[in-house]
């Protein structure tokens, strides 16, 4: 079997995360606005504050861009790191904001939020990496896309306090459970086919 990481996403799987990707031009706020608005006014204050952001609030969809990446030949490689930054970055800026969310009381459910946080991010940090480039890079797309749609599910949540996130919300949700489930069906082990003798 071949250790390298890439060429192991089909194009299905590409597209859920090019979809992920450039969701971020799409309305993300109630007002409309989208990520990369949002990313461009944060700039204005500084390349640091800019820098933040993207590593933050931007990490689903910097980790959607690195699936849409990991598929091609040239990745061959540093696909699984590509892919298990921004993960880790999710998990970070995902234990900040709930934690803040939570003690604050704004929103619906915010205590499941900061729960399912640091399970998360426990999980992710504690999982030892082992096996096969294909079968770990497999493995982080799958988590990190039940990542975002779970967090995704609870953006569409707080519709009953009356804060409607953008359509953005409802494409990356759509895109990261697709995508969850197709790594899901792709990791299950194959049986070899049995072969009859006369």
């Amino acid at each position: 079997m071949s250790s390298s990481a890439s060429g192991f996403l089909r194009r299905r799987e590409q597209l859920c995360g090019a979809v992920i990707a450039l969701s971020a031009a799409l309305p993300v706020t109630p007002d409309g606005l989208s990520f990369l608005q949002l990313w461009w006014r944060e700039l204005g204050h500084g390349l640091l504050p800019g820098m933040l952001m993207l590593l933050g609030f931007g990490s689903p969809f910097l980790f959607g861009l690195a699936v849409a990446i990991a598929g091609l030949e040239r990745a061959r490689g540093w696909a699984v790191d590509l892919v298990r930054v921004p993960i880790g970055c999710m998990h970070g800026q995902l234990l900040l904001v709930s934690f803040v969310i939570w003690r604050s009381e704004q929103g619906v459910a915010g205590l499941p939020l900061f729960g399912f946080a640091v399970v998360g991010a426990l999980g992710f940090a504690l999982t030892p990496r082992r096996g096969p480039a294909m079968f770990e890079l497999r493995q982080s797309v799958e988590w990190g896309a039940a990542v975002i749609a779970g967090v995704a599910a609870w953006c569409r949540l707080q519709r009953i306090v009356g804060i409607d996130l953008g359509i953005a919300i409802d494409v990356i949700l759509v895109a990261s459970l697709a995508l969850a489930l197709f790594m899901r069906l792709s990791v299950r082990p194959r049986t070899p086919e049995r072969t009859t003798t006369d």
